[in-house]
């Protein structure tokens, strides 16, 4: 009698895995098995597994990122919601925020060309703007963008300088 409950309760958990892997599987707000993962961050990147991230166009290493600062080798652009760039952004960073792109996009064309070298971020590797904002300019045909993953909170984490609007 117990060996019997024991096989249906096995029976029961295969099962339920079977199905919510099937349903995972077909669902497209499914959770990707496969991805980017850090060991140190997690998920470094919270996407979809139908959204995959394009990390051939990013900078990982924060001490990089601080040294195009320094040097102003590339247009730093801000996508995070504007009260957050008030509050603190990257030295020398511009705001730019993605959920006002088809308006922001025509003071980028004014400032810059296709060809000029950019680095977007947002908040952190959980925020996908950036990425949204690089993919956005490459179909714009901009050929040198370039995504700091880690954004403001690692900056912010490295104890790096920040900048802040005065009211």
């Amino acid at each position: 009698m117990i060996l019997k409950e024991i096989k249906g309760t096995f029976f029961l958990i295969f099962f339920a895995l079977v199905t919510a892997f099937f349903y995972n599987h077909f669902s497209p707000s499914g959770i990707a098995l496969f991805g980017q993962w850090q060991t140190s961050n997690g998920v470094v990147n919270a996407i979809s597994k139908t959204d995959p991230v394009n990390a051939s166009i990013e900078i990982n290493n924060p001490e990089i990122i601080q040294r195009i600062i320094q040097k102003k080798e590339r247009m730093v652009l801000d996508v995070r919601p504007f009260e957050f760039y008030e509050e603190g952004h990257l030295p020398g960073a511009l705001s730019f925020p993605l959920m006002e792109f088809d308006i922001v996009i025509g003071k980028l064309l004014e400032m810059t060309d296709q060809h000029s070298p950019l680095l977007i971020y947002c908040s952190s590797f959980e925020c996908m703007d950036s990425h949204n904002f690089a993919t956005n300019l490459n179909g714009m045909s901009f050929t040198n963008v370039k995504v700091y993953p880690g954004g403001f909170r690692q900056w912010q984490e490295m104890g790096y300088d920040i900048e802040k609007n005065e009211k």
